[in-house]
C-alpha cells in the first residue's frame, strides 16, 4: 500500500474530509489531494504529524512505499547540497573582498 492510499484509507476510516485533514495539518486541501494521488509527498515533519494524528507509527505509515523512501533520501541530499552552496556563496564574496583589499594595500605600499 502506498502512502497516498494509506492516508486516504485512514482518513475515510475516521470519516474525515480533505478539508478537515488539511486544516488540522495546516496545509491546503490541494496538498492532501496531491498526497492521495501521489503527485507530491509530505515532508518528514508533516509525516510525523500525520502518523500522530492517525495514531499509527511512522513506519507503518510509509512502509511499502519505496518511491517515498527514495524521495526522502533525495530531499535530504538536495538540502545538504543547498547548504554547502549557500555557505560557499556567502563566504565566497567575503574572500573576494578580502583579496581585493589585500591587493589594493600591496599596490599602495609598492607605489608609496
Amino acid at each position: 500500500m502506498t502512502l497516498g492510499q494509506r492516508i486516504k484509507e485512514e482518513q475515510e476510516k475516521r470519516q474525515w474530509t480533505q478539508d478537515y485533514l488539511a486544516e488540522t495539518l495546516n496545509v491546503f486541501r490541494q496538498a492532501i489531494s496531491k498526497w492521495e494521488v501521489e503527485n507530491a509527498y509530505p515532508d518528514i515533519d508533516r509525516l510525523v504529524q500525520i502518523s500522530n494524528l492517525f495514531d499509527i507509527t511512522l513506519d507503518s505509515l510509509i512502509k511499502g512505499d519505496d518511491s517515498l523512501k527514495k524521495s526522502i533520501v533525495i530531499t535530504k541530499n538536495a538540502k545538504a547540497q543547498t547548504n554547502v552552496w549557500e555557505f560557499m556563496r556567502s563566504t565566497g564574496w567575503m574572500m573576494v573582498i578580502a583579496i581585493i583589499y589585500l591587493v589594493t594595500k600591496m599596490i599602495i605600499a609598492v607605489f608609496s
